[in-house]
């Protein structure tokens, strides 16, 4: 890394000193330069020390993404305090259960949120201060007095996880585990001073925190924040910003690949043939990809798209596919919020579908307890994993065993070291036989269809034989089904509907072993509850099986 930082606090000294005038931070009519970004910072750092807060007092941060977020963020840790970075969207149950468990002594929040903080006071006994983000520009501004005795290596950030299983626990993190995972990406992802980013995961996510906050600043980049996360705001200001490298989960992207297939769909018989004979042409040749999808990248906001990168969940092999041919260069990667987050990220170069990539410098990884294909538990080491979890050292020793942290995820290695995720420990499926079944395996068969948006495969005890049954919940493309009425001229019936998604079944179930055969399948009305990072919350509907 060059201007090496130890502390999160200086992230953006590197770039301050080389690019004082270069935008930073832009949202709306919000904009910081590199030099506005630090005295920002500067300002609310020092008014955090001289209301109270003593060296590793925790303090939460909550809001939309924005530039006063950034500061907030960058202000508590410059002042040697710890962020807890807080989910927006969190019931009040979760908002209190988070501030209570972290010990925070204050909040800064949007001006959005204050009246639900102020409002929740009342069971927040441990909380001093609550700060509005629009306070942040009335500050006078101060001399920037270092704090002294900062440990590099000691708690930073709490961040707690919402993940899919349903149970919350508070991550700690250092200083040194974020740098070093910065400067491990740095490797993989190349950004600089020439960049420019629309962010649009939820900042408190470690994903976006990392990769779309903390390394874009540390390389002197320009981060956008659209105003709101429309679909016509995000598109305008991708536009706007001109953006070079976009960081988004996978959701993000199925939804661009969609709206270019239903354009496409939409038009005349004469477009269709066109883009079918051209998508043949880019894909075997691959270096007219670029000139012949020119359009639709900048239709959608990436005309000067050099990198894209996807995080947070899985990127299916259907859109994975798509973004190569339409000549988007993409990235996958995969990690934990206990490491900080990144662990592997797939090479520009030499990218496999299927993959998430190679582990990143300073970083392995290895397979343990593998069945006779290879599959096993993923555990990792290096300098980015967590510190434990906040006052919990049960759950800390489940996962950190002898330096190493066991991820929980199931997955192998290919003779070329690329890593591949097969499926959750905790999801895994045991018939009575003993036989093992893990569903995101079925579940990357059905997703390849273009009449399912999402599925998920669970687990159902037959009331009579009390044997278990693979049951198959599909959420229905139902934009494609319209259109497929409307083209052929007919009003699909629920029975119509069903037979697609029965016969579906059938193909996915040819060649499978009997164990892993889906039984049962259900068609749902509306999308699967999901994590910020939209992931599918699993837990809901275990043991529940169909008619959820």
């Amino acid at each position: 890394m060059n201007g090496e930082i130890q502390l999160l606090g200086d992230v953006f000294e590197h770039s301050v000193k080389n690019y004082p005038d270069k935008l930073a931070l832009k949202k709306g009519d919000t904009t910081y330069t590199y030099k506005q970004l630090k005295e920002g910072v500067v300002k609310l750092k020092n008014h955090l020390l001289e209301l109270g807060f003593k060296k590793d007092d925790k303090c939460a941060v909550m809001g939309e993404n924005s530039p006063e977020w950034a500061i907030s963020y960058l202000a508590i840790v410059r002042a040697g305090l710890v962020s807890v970075p807080v989910d927006r969207m969190s019931q009040d149950a979760e908002i209190i259960h988070i501030l209570t468990q972290s010990e925070a002594k204050g909040v800064i929040c949007s001006e959005t949120y204050l009246e639900k903080i102020n409002d929740l006071k009342g069971e927040l006994k441990n909380i001093k201060w609550v700060i509005s983000m629009d306070d942040i520009k009335k500050l006078a501004p101060k001399k920037d007095i270092p704090v002294k005795g900062i440990d590099p290596k000691g708690l930073a950030v709490l961040i707690f996880t919402s993940g899919t299983t349903g149970t919350s626990k508070a991550v700690m993190l250092s200083h040194f585990n974020i740098t070093s995972n910065m400067k491990s990406v740095e490797r993989f992802i190349e950004i600089n001073e020439k960049d420019s980013l629309c962010s649009i995961i939820p900042m408190h996510h470690t994903f976006e925190g990392t990769a779309g906050f903390l390394f874009p600043l540390f390389r002197g980049a320009t981060i956008y924040y659209p105003p709101s996360l429309k679909p016509t705001d995000i598109l305008a200001t991708m536009k706007e910003a001109k953006v070079t490298c976009l960081i988004a989960v996978p959701l993000l992207f199925e939804k661009f690949v969609g709206a270019v297939y239903r354009k496409v769909a939409s038009a005349p018989a004469l477009t269709k043939v066109m883009f079918k004979t051209i998508s043949g042409i880019g894909s075997a040749v691959p270096f007219l990809r670029k000139p012949l999808f020119k359009k639709v990248r900048r239709e959608m906001g990436l005309g000067h798209i050099k990198i894209a990168a996807a995080g947070g969940a899985a990127l299916t092999e259907k859109v994975a596919n798509a973004l190569q041919l339409l000549a988007i260069p993409i990235v996958q990667g995969y990690g934990l919020t206990e490491t900080s987050p990144v662990l592997s990220v797939s090479p520009l170069e030499k990218p496999k579908v299927k993959s998430v990539g190679l582990p990143i410098p300073d970083v392995e990884i290895k397979i343990i307890d593998k069945d006779e294909n290879g599959i096993g538990e993923i555990i990792t080491r290096g300098p980015n994993v967590m510190l434990g979890y906040y006052k919990n050292e049960k759950a800390t020793k489940e996962v950190l065993k002898d330096g190493w942290f066991y991820t929980g995820d199931l997955g192998y290695l290919d003779d070329e070291g690329y890593v591949y995720i097969t499926g959750r420990k905790k999801s895994m499926i045991v018939t009575q036989t003993g036989k093992n079944i893990q569903p995101e395996e079925i579940e990357a068969k059905i997703i390849k269809s273009p009449w399912v948006k999402e599925v998920l495969v669970v687990p159902r005890t037959d009331q009579e034989t009390k044997k278990e049954q693979i049951c198959a919940l599909i959420f229905p493309d139902y934009e494609l089904l319209e259109q497929h009425s409307h083209e052929k001229g007919i009003t699909m019936s629920e029975m119509d509907v069903e037979n697609i998604y029965k016969e579906l079944v059938r193909e996915v179930n040819e060649g499978m072993p009997i164990y892993k055969k889906v039984t049962e399948f259900e068609i749902r009305d509306e999308e699967f509850p999901k994590t910020t990072t939209q992931k599918i919350k699993r837990h809901l509907f275990l043991d529940r099986g169909v008619r959820v």
